[in-house]
């Protein structure tokens, strides 16, 4: 997860908060409705190493880097199109696999992302105290599971450690609730509201795998 400079973000109002989760909303549904639209064209693409580090990873940073620095949030939706396109474009071989080793999964993961996604957000609102001490040990806890997984690349038999999906799934969900908390402090703007939604969807993204591993590794 690359953080972004929203979270800085502390001007004036421009719209009701509740425009502002409104429109928050609106733009993850169109980022995870096109996400789904994407996959399901790259359902058999099998990309190089070379185009699988541009598209999985160089296009998806420069869009990043476009939401966080415009200050429009037309140019940050755009930005914002530069991180799902690509993502949805990756996911099209994995989610393939997946439907044809093990019919059904997709649908758990997708469910169980969703309810999990919503009680986070729910608690964002109800527990604002316990996500404020928690910026610190989310970090530290994701350079962590970013070191095991780049490990798991090199090192076969870390790959069968399914409990590191658990704890995957477990940060990414508190991230979610951490996010959803941390938008409630920032200026209620359309650019803010497109650039949390970048955020948020690299959380519910990523919560997504970890969730589709572990009911396909259940099934097995």
């Amino acid at each position: 997860m690359i953080e972004s400079n929203v979270w800085e973000s502390y001007g004036r109002d421009t719209m009701s908060r509740n425009s502002f989760y409104g429109l928050l909303g609106l733009v993850l549904t169109w980022g995870f409705g096109l996400t789904y639209l994407v996959s399901q064209e790259t359902a058999t693409w099998q990309p190089g190493i070379g185009v699988f580090l541009l598209v999985g990873l160089v296009v998806p940073i420069i869009g990043i880097i476009i939401s966080s620095a415009s200050g429009n949030a037309a140019i940050s939706f755009i930005g914002f199109n530069m991180v799902v396109v690509p993502f949805g474009a990756m996911l099209g071989p994995v989610l393939a696999h997946y439907n044809v080793t093990d019919p059904g999964v997709v649908g758990q993961a997708a469910m169980a992302t969703a309810m999990v996604t919503g009680v986070m957000t729910v608690t964002s609102f109800l527990f604002p105290q316990f996500y404020s001490k928690l910026g610190g040990a989310l970090f530290m806890a994701l350079l962590g599971l970013l070191a095991v997984r780049i490990l798991q690349l090199f090192i076969p038999s870390l790959q069968s450690l399914g409990i590191v999906d658990y704890l995957a799934a477990g940060l990414f969900a508190l991230y979610i609730g951490y996010d959803m908390w941390r938008a409630s402090d920032i200026a209620a703007t359309a650019d803010n509201a497109v650039d949390v939604a970048v955020s948020l969807y690299l959380d519910i993204y990523n919560l997504f795998l970890n969730l589709l591993r572990i009911f396909a590794s259940s099934n097995d």
